[in-house]
């Protein structure tokens, strides 16, 4: 099992096929497994795919201690710098994303492109554990709060009505090594945490922004559809594409859109 040791905890890693570095960061509280239902198979074709375990989830460790994006972001280059990939694209998907732009802001020359899909810079209203995640967590619990957000968030209700065999796989792939509550409240105070809004005119790194038409819903203070736009308006030269009919998991309900958005966008760079 290839694991990585970073200030002492031990980050799970995978890689595949061969080609130019292509790093993939999953949502908040989610390991790199989901990436393997469409995206590992499409982009290892032509590059070197690599997924990991964040800190906290997975089969990477699970230190009981403050984490932050910061601390992804150092995590992140470090494998990098393990895997020799002095330059890689990188994905990074709603939490990932976040932490993709402190790669980008700390990092510029180790980033040859930036994905950022359905994410955003900042929470501006809500720091800490949002009321509205803690009250349903409260109610539902823990597996059927993390059940139940993932397919409304994720998938129309169209989709989820004509495809439930893809929503149930993608679930049984998103929950199989689900952490600790704990530590889905660890990663929510990291991404809640999370704040470059004031640094997004420093990126230069050529940056595609993707979200669905309908990634509406919201947990917080701030959906993905507004929060998209914001990133489009500080990134100089921002590419943002919005698929239509699309809510947070179009990697998984729309691949072959999500996948015809990256791959035009990396022929021009």
């Amino acid at each position: 099992m290839p694991l990585l040791n970073v200030d002492g905890t031990e980050l799970f890693y995978e890689v595949h096929g061969e080609g130019a570095p292509f790093l993939f960061l999953s949502e908040t509280h989610c390991d790199g497994e989901v990436w393997k239902i469409h995206q590992v198979p499409e982009f290892s074709r032509d590059h070197r795919v690599i997924i990991m375990d964040y800190r906290g989830t997975g089969r990477s460790g699970k230190p009981p201690i403050p984490l932050t994006t910061q601390m992804f972001a150092h995590d992140a280059i470090a494998l990098l710098d393990h895997l020799e990939a002095p330059q890689a694209v990188v994905c990074g998907h709603s939490m990932g994303g976040r932490v993709a732009q402190i790669m980008a802001l700390d990092h510029p020359s180790r980033i040859k492109a930036l994905i950022l899909a359905s994410t955003g810079a900042s929470f501006p209203n809500t720091r800490g554990i949002p009321l509205k995640i803690a009250t349903e967590m409260v109610e539902w619990g823990y597996e059927k709060y993390v059940r139940d957000h993932s397919i409304l968030v994720g998938f129309t209700d169209e989709f989820a009505a004509r495809h439930p065999d893809r929503v149930e796989n993608y679930l049984r792939v998103r929950m199989a090594n689900m952490g600790p509550v704990e530590f889905y409240f660890r990663h929510l105070l990291a991404r809640q945490g999370h704040d470059t809004s004031n640094r997004l005119g420093e990126i230069r790194t050529p940056t595609l922004i993707i979200v669905g038409e309908d990634d509406r819903n919201v947990t917080s203070d701030m959906n993905h559809r507004t929060s998209s736009e914001i990133l489009e308006n500080g990134i100089p030269g921002a590419e943002l594409v919005v698929l239509p009919g699309e809510r947070h998991s179009y990697f998984f309900a729309n691949p072959e859109a999500a996948h015809a958005a990256v791959r035009d966008f990396l022929a021009r760079i």
